[in-house]
């Protein structure tokens, strides 16, 4: 089973690579994640607004760091505009064959696939049923339960649309409902998210400017100054079984519950991507 860490700036994965976090939990709450050498490959970038996309000067130092410690790389990449494409354009093309772009957007995808990378289906373009009250849905017929296990990636057609780009490995959150997605036998491989699962996302970010008293009512697609990069926030509501985390511009819930790495393999996962960093703030 391949071990990766997802980071989303460089102060973290500095801190990963240096003598002081291997002896550190500061990014784990799992003992299997504990030391830094269980993490043979890095995720680097935003999964989830384009404004956090690295600039090209940090994915190369990001790289380099990397290289250094002989971890493989991979490019995290959110939903972007046309804009936000030209700037990620700018980053693929110092990418080598080895290196991987986690595609979350089908332009990104379409573009990554001109490039030397190899392109991979991220969480946010492999589309599950996420919503954690799913789980506590009382009297749900099996054949309901089951169906809403599945993900995208169960569909031949969506697998064959997608290996037309290049990709062969699908990404998955653990759903609280259990994972149906089987991708053994397939040809194609899997990744799962932990502990974060992602609910949602959108350009309407509730953290742009709540620093600020004066823009305090002001919600909207507008500049900000990064507030994501000092704020999350955790919310509670008696319809959902567990709280949200508002980080960035998205939801996320936890789940600490890990199927065994037997289950894992038997539905063909063998990477599991470890991401608490990406909740934590630079602070």
């Amino acid at each position: 089973m391949e071990r990766v860490l997802a980071v989303k700036n460089l102060k973290q994965l500095e801190k990963h690579f240096s003598t002081e976090f291997s002896n550190s939990t500061s990014f784990s709450n799992s003992t299997d994640f504990s030391n830094s050498q269980d993490f043979s490959r890095i995720y680097f970038g935003a999964e989830t607004c384009e404004r956090k996309i690295p600039s090209l000067d940090k994915v190369k130092k990001a790289k380099k760091l990397c290289e250094q410690n002989n971890a493989y790389f991979s490019l995290l990449t959110p939903f972007v505009t046309d804009a936000g494409l030209k700037k990620l354009e700018s980053v693929f093309l110092i990418l080598s064959p080895e290196d991987e772009i986690i595609a979350n957007d089908f332009g990104v995808l379409f573009k990554a696939a001109k490039y030397k990378a190899i392109p991979v289906a991220g969480r946010l373009l492999n589309k599950q049923f996420r919503d954690p009250r799913i789980s506590s849905f009382a009297g749900m017929p099996k054949e309901l339960l089951s169906h809403l296990s599945l993900s995208q990636a169960d569909n031949p057609n969506f697998r064959k649309l997608l290996s037309g780009f290049g990709v062969k490995r699908f990404e998955l959150d653990n759903l609280l409902q259990g994972i149906g997605t089987k991708l053994s036998g397939t040809g194609f491989s899997a990744s799962l998210y932990f502990p974060f699962v992602f609910i949602s996302a959108t350009r309407f970010c509730l953290l742009a400017n709540c620093g600020k008293l004066s823009t305090i009512k002001k919600i909207g697609v507008f500049a900000c100054s990064k507030e994501c990069e000092k704020f999350s926030f955790r919310l509670s509501n008696a319809s959902f079984p567990t709280q949200l985390l508002l980080s960035e511009n998205a939801l996320f819930f936890e789940n600490k519950n890990m199927p065994s790495e037997k289950e894992l393999s038997s539905i063909g996962v063998d990477r599991i991507i470890h991401n608490s960093a990406l909740m934590q703030s630079v602070q």
